[in-house]
């Protein structure tokens, strides 16, 4: 997300935390929230009439909310989680980001040069709170592992004083009048602006029969529970290669199917495609190595007893 520009926050110094903001003095609510230590007394952001009304507290959320409250926008910031991190307080499955941060590179950590070479931290002003991810990994990798990432988003909401209304689940929303009004767990919130950075929220199934007897990504079981077998992926995206990549040493075959070719980021120069982290068990299947990638639909699925039958067509 584009920083701020200079111009929206002349006279603020870009190392005063972003909970300041606007300046206590003028009595604004998020700072009413904070005692003198700057400490919660209260959850903050109850149910009521808000411009913005801001869903999630993962990266997006986070750095949207900063944002905001560098810019003097009021808003109410809610989630159901119980501290920062949204997804990556649980996924990827296999604990490591395919998005690289670097903690050695041509340029200082903190400066703008530098965030090309760190796509884990978020872009605050204060100069403290740059580059937060590097202060969280232990050197095994410059790719962070699921932990390392929560602990600098968490880190981040802390450091620069993000409020979120945390366990507020959101339940619906509906239109009423010129404004929105979001149905949650705490009460209703009212708004002109609803902003949804909610992320991988629920579990989805594409449409097709018997797609419901199948484990989701969501439900995979530890890896070496695959040992011997045969597995079979729906879809070709990064959550597939990842599968697959922790299968490979367990899985007897692995087939991955979608009706589209595969695309490798490498190939396509951009973040569309399947990234470099994931790239093996393509090589395994050019070298036939065990891996097959199949370019079909799948029209149906079904179980008998423990294992399944996949009826696919050919991609046209």
């Amino acid at each position: 997300m584009p920083r701020p520009s200079r111009r929206a926050v002349e006279g603020i110094p870009a190392d005063e935390p972003a909970r300041l903001l606007p300046h206590p003095r003028r009595g604004s609510p998020q700072a009413r929230e904070r005692d003198a230590e700057g400490r919660l007394t209260e959850p903050p952001h109850p149910p009521g009439d808000y411009p913005v009304v801001l869903v999630g507290s993962g990266p997006g959320g986070l750095q949207i909310s900063y944002s905001l409250s560098r810019l003097g926008v009021k808003h109410a910031a809610i989630s159901a989680d119980e501290n920062a991190g949204g997804m990556f307080r649980k996924w990827p499955f296999f604990q490591r980001l395919l998005s690289w941060t670097k903690p050695y590179a041509p340029f200082e950590q903190g400066t703008r040069e530098y965030e090309r070479y760190d796509w884990n931290s978020l872009l605050p002003e204060e100069k403290a709170c740059r580059a937060l991810m590097c202060s969280m990994m232990d050197g095994t990798s410059y790719y962070p592992s699921r932990p390392e990432m929560q602990r600098n988003l968490e880190a981040f909401a802390d450091r620069t004083g993000v409020a979120v209304r945390y366990g507020c689940r959101w339940t619906g929303t509906r239109r009423d009048g010129d404004r929105w009004v979001l149905e949650t767990t705490d009460g209703e919130y009212r708004c002109k602006v609803p902003i949804f950075a909610v992320g991988v929220a629920e579990p989805w199934r594409p449409q097709m029969p018997g797609i419901e007897d199948v484990p989701h990504y969501a439900e995979t079981r530890p890896a070496e529970t695959y040992a011997g077998r045969r597995v079979f992926i729906v879809g070709k995206e990064n959550s597939g290669f990842e599968l697959a990549t922790g299968f490979l040493q367990w899985a007897k075959q692995i087939v991955l199917a979608s009706p589209s070719p595969a695309k490798l980021s490498i190939n396509t120069r951009l973040l569309v495609g399947v990234r470099a982290r994931y790239v093996q068990p393509y090589e395994d299947h050019v070298l036939a190595g065990g891996v097959i990638v199949l370019d079909a639909s799948i029209e149906r699925v079904e179980r008998t007893g423990k294992t399944f039958r996949v009826h696919t067509r050919k991609a046209e």
